[in-house]
């Protein structure tokens, strides 16, 4: 692994940004640890911070379903706006 778990974790807001932006569908945070542990070395605690961090910003939204928190990326803000995208704004 070339990165420290500390590493990952200070980078892990922008890369959680980034994989819920071109996925655009909704992920617990169980989902996004399983999806990115390999590839970017981030520990759950990590995900879960960095995901809570992305809601209170308004980056990503968050729905709460019984016990479990759902993140999806904020599709209002613009990912569609984003040069290069594939999806056309309605």
């Amino acid at each position: 692994m070339s990165k420290s778990r500390a590493e990952a974790a200070a980078g892990a807001p922008g890369i959680l940004l980034r994989y819920l932006q071109e996925q655009n569908r909704p992920y617990s945070a169980q989902d996004v640890f399983g999806n990115l542990q390999r590839e970017h070395g981030l520990g759950k605690a990590a995900v879960v911070k960095a995901l809570e961090q992305l809601a209170q910003q308004g980056k990503i939204k968050e729905k709460m379903y019984g016990k479990q928190k759902i993140y999806f990326a904020d599709q209002v803000r613009g990912t569609c706006a984003r040069p290069g995208s594939p999806q056309r704004c309605p």
